[in-house]
């Protein structure tokens, strides 16, 4: 097998970050998928149900929080850039 790309996804549906190495271990690559976005019913949101979640670049921070356009996770301003307005 030739492995050709590498990409880590810290915030399952949103755009990834292209790696040139990475751990893996029995769960998969270390830093993929962390997080994942519910709606305000516990509804877990996909890209396949809303789109403009591919617009957002997540990363992981070398503290191993997922930066969203190079924002903490956890801030403020990420949360208003991840889904704009709510929505049913």
């Amino acid at each position: 097998m030739i492995v050709t790309a590498i990409w880590r996804y810290p915030v399952k549906s949103m755009a990834g970050e292209a790696m040139t190495s990475g751990e893996l271990t029995a769960t998969g690559l270390v830093g993929d998928r962390v997080v994942q976005i519910y709606d305000r019913h516990g509804r877990l949101v996909t890209a396949r149900t809303f789109p403009r979640l591919l617009r957002l670049h997540a990363t992981l921070g070398i503290d191993g929080e997922p930066l969203v356009d190079g924002l903490p996770w956890r801030s403020a301003s990420s949360s208003r850039r991840r889904l704009g307005p709510a929505r049913d």
